[in-house]
């Protein structure tokens, strides 16, 4: 477990960590001569040392224009030691620290009220109670407190029992997730290359495995893990580790603190965080709609504006959803916490945690939006997912609620057979069952009610149907209707749907005219004369006679190969296995349009239509020299044979 050090400058932070641990945390030459620190510092607890446990300790500045790098430092660890001094009491980088704990989220801590060996009793009594009266109603209000002396040694032995207690509980959650890694230090080793260190916030990570650096999207390989200092296998949630970077485009300047070393399938830099958002409750004055704003967030610092819906302001102690517009991108994920301070940095504001990233530009403050903001508004994923369902009109991405909130394939799969959840095929889009099937009784009404009132249409097109649905169903229609298909009580015929034992068939008067035109054509032959010639036989208008083939054709009976031609299928595939045949004994495999007319002995007017109609569905490809084959036959015709009697 990592621990965090906090506090005001010169209470004895460091000190308190070399007794703990034997390691002095400041390593740069002006921090051991003005004996402050000024960076981040890192000590691991030896084996067979004071402390019994596995423990890292990540040493803070104090000092209130570090308080930047105090967050960095912060960030991902799940412990915190609040170091107060006994003789100087609270102070108000103490306070400023205490509240940025609480708006990360770190529940667990012990209180080290040190350099006691220069205080009587009665004032370390008197700080012990400052001290709770500062964290209540925190989320460290209940953490253990002991007097102790770095110098002396009193209190330190019994300041690293409570630090193991503390450590035992801790099991983090985030193991099976993707990886991510908050870098807040990067350097170069000789004969290695380029280490960076930072707080595993979740999963695993392997020597070997291939990463990215985000923002950036840069490649790297991992050639070696060190975790407490020391070589590993992997490293994971929880822990500090240290990673051997290498990539092809990899150079130091891009991965600097505040970059994410992560799984490839987590990389997305948002400029929009939609946030819970808390302000401070000692705050002078109330946070309004456009106030410039300085986001903590990770290891890293970026400016942007606070925007607020309706312009409303939110009042000290208060809290609310907001909308976060940055100044470049971030690396962030959903449930992230994040410390909001002045534009100048030079006091905390409040903070909170990321709900969403990159939402719709237009519309944030819809009645719709927010309800989606509400329904992920919670770190529990299934709660988040069933209020999604019930929320999003469009559904739910699933690809990207994911990402945002870092699943697993098999957790996102099992959230979602335990919602209930209806999965369109091909776009992982996620609707509420029960919307999907109330929509799916809809659809089968719809059509059972167009087979009575037209018993010779074979069915309707999925526009057909969506139009009789009303505008707020339809993004929820191919779930519907695949389910329909998946479930047969909806069968497909070609692009036309229809109830399963739905039979079309034409009235008897259309049903003797479609027999005497398809005699027309089947005298024909493969040169299918044009629609005025068969109108002419018949002693039809042509336009007459167009209506009944157009709803031949709908039954798969004919084939439209345009507004003057209609062709049996079977003359249809011939002619198509003779385009084959033609291409294949091309030297170049070409289809060109005079060796086809000639082969198929079929007149110019029919020639151009119907390689065109082959064109456009797919079966060849035109090009300069003239056309090659490229698809399948039977592809142009979806059913054979002659219509059922009647």
């Amino acid at each position: 477990m990592i621990v965090a050090t906090a506090g005001h400058i010169d209470h004895g932070k460091t000190a308190l960590v070399k007794a703990l641990t034997g390691v002095d945390a400041d390593r740069l030459p002006e921090e051991k001569a003005r004996g402050i620190t000024l960076d981040l510092g890192f000590a691991y607890a030896p084996e067979g040392g004071l402390l019994r446990v596995p423990l890292g300790f990540v040493d803070v500045p104090g000092h209130e224009r570090l308080v930047r790098t105090m967050v960095a430092g912060a960030t991902g660890v799940a412990c915190a030691l609040i170091v107060v001094a006994a003789d100087d009491g609270v102070m108000p980088q103490t306070r400023e620290h205490v509240a940025i704990l609480d708006l990360l989220g770190i529940d667990t801590g012990v209180v080290a009220v040190t350099k006691a060996d220069r205080v009587g009793p009665d004032r370390v009594a008197a700080v012990t109670a400052e001290i709770g009266a500062l964290l209540a109603g925190t989320r460290l209000d209940a953490v253990p407190m002991v007097a102790c002396s770095a110098l002396t040694g009193v209190g330190v032995d019994e300041l690293a029992r409570l630090l193991e207690a503390a450590a035992n509980p801790h099991v983090p959650d985030d193991a099976g997730r993707g990886f991510r890694l908050a870098v807040d230090r990067r350097f170069t080793v000789s004969g290695a290359g380029l280490v960076v260190t930072g707080a595993v916030h979740a999963g695993t990570v392997r020597v070997g495995d291939r990463l990215l650096v985000s923002p950036g999207s840069c490649e790297v390989r991992v050639r070696g893990v060190r975790v407490h200092d020391t070589v590993a296998d992997t490293a994971r949630a929880g822990e500090r580790c240290a990673l051997n970077l290498a990539g092809p485009r990899l150079s130091p300047e891009q991965v600097s603190r505040g970059a994410w070393i992560l799984a490839p399938d987590l990389h997305g830099p948002a400029t929009r965080l939609d946030v819970s958002l808390r302000v401070l409750p000692h705050e002078v004055r109330s946070l309004r709609h456009r106030t410039p704003v300085q986001l903590h967030l990770g290891t890293i610092a970026v400016t942007g504006r606070l925007l607020l819906a309706g312009g409303e302001a939110v009042e000290p102690g208060a809290s609310a959803h907001a909308l976060i517009t940055l100044d470049r991108e971030v690396g962030t994920l959903a449930g992230d916490r994040f410390v909001l301070r002045d534009v100048s940095a030079t006091r905390t504001l409040g903070g909170g945690r990321v709900i969403d990233v990159d939402g719709p530009r237009r519309g944030p403050w819809t009645p719709g939006r927010r309800a989606v903001v509400a329904a992920m508004d919670t770190p529990d994923d299934a709660k988040a997912l069933h209020g999604l369902l019930g929320a999003s009109e469009a559904g739910v991405d699933l690809t990207r609620f994911a990402r945002l909130r870092n699943l697993p394939a098999a957790t996102l799969d099992a959230l979602v057979a335990e919602a209930g959840a209806v999965v369109e095929p091909g776009r992982r889009i996620a609707f509420q069952g029960a919307r999907v099937a109330a929509l799916a009784a809809g659809v089968v009404s719809e059509l059972a009610r167009a087979h009575m009132a037209q018993p010779d249409n074979p069915g309707l097109s999925p526009d057909e149907i969506a139009a009789a649905v009303p505008a707020s169903e339809r993004p929820a229609l191919p779930a519907a209707i695949d389910e329909l298909v998946r479930t047969c009580r909806l069968a497909r015929r070609g692009p036309l749907l229809h109830l399963p034992d739905h039979v079309a068939r034409l009235r008897p008067a259309d049903a003797a005219l479609y027999e005497a035109a398809r005699a027309v054509l089947e005298e024909a032959g493969l040169d299918q004369p044009r629609l005025t010639v068969v109108a002419d036989r018949l002693g039809r208008e042509a336009d007459d006679l167009r209506h009944l083939l157009d709803k031949a054709g709908r039954l798969g009976w004919l084939l439209r190969i345009s507004k003057s031609y209609y062709v049996l299928p079977e003359a249809a595939i011939e002619l198509a296995r003779i385009a084959d045949a033609v291409a294949n004994a091309h030297p170049e495999g070409l289809l060109t349009v005079g060796r086809f007319r000639e082969t198929a002995g079929i007149g110019r007017n029919m020639t151009m239509p119907l390689l065109e109609f082959f064109d456009a569905h797919g079966f060849t490809v035109r090009i300069a020299e003239g056309r090659r084959i490229r698809g399948d036959w039977r592809a142009l015709v979806p059913s054979e044979g002659r219509p059922p009697a009647h």
